[in-house]
């Protein structure tokens, strides 16, 4: 069932709104179509997939153009969203390393720096394409549903 744009999830709303100014209103108003399309989406991941899962959705041959010609920058994109994240994290960061020195036993000589680590996990979920043979990005990958490799594609 289509969902409208404005039923958007907070974190993706905000992430969109985020990026807002590297775009036109029609890039956006695309941009914003791509990303619930690709939360949303349960079948296949094609462009026409994808505006199946959009409450009055844009052109086909409009979301072709954004993604193929369109002048908006991937660079900006990641550098924006990058900039936001590090902004977000640093205080975060510096606090669990002033805990990490505070619980360090006092002795003589200069303290080990501490050492905070993080992660971004993502979902490697695998597509099986059982009967693809020429496909790009097409690889064996490892199944944990099926617990063996498989000829599919892999999604992070």
């Amino acid at each position: 069932m289509p969902v409208p744009i404005i039923c958007l999830d907070d974190e993706l709303r905000h992430f969109a709104e985020r990026s807002r100014e590297l775009f036109s209103q029609p890039q956006y108003q695309y941009f914003v179509t791509v990303l619930l399309g690709l939360m949303e989406c349960e079948g296949r991941r094609t462009l026409t997939g994808l505006l199946r899962e959009v409450g009055q959705p844009p052109s086909l041959s409009g979301l072709s153009r954004f993604l193929s010609e369109a002048p908006w920058s991937q660079d900006q994109l990641m550098s924006s969203w990058l900039t936001h994240f590090r902004a977000e994290m640093s205080p975060l960061v510096e606090a669990e390393r002033e805990h990490q020195r505070n619980q360090q036993p006092r002795r003589r000589g200069r303290p080990k720096q501490p050492l905070v680590t993080g992660y971004v996990i993502g979902d490697d979920s695998t597509l099986s394409k059982p009967k693809g043979r020429k496909m790009e990005g097409l690889g064996k990958h490892h199944s944990t549903t099926e617990e063996k490799r498989i000829v599919s594609h892999s999604v992070v």
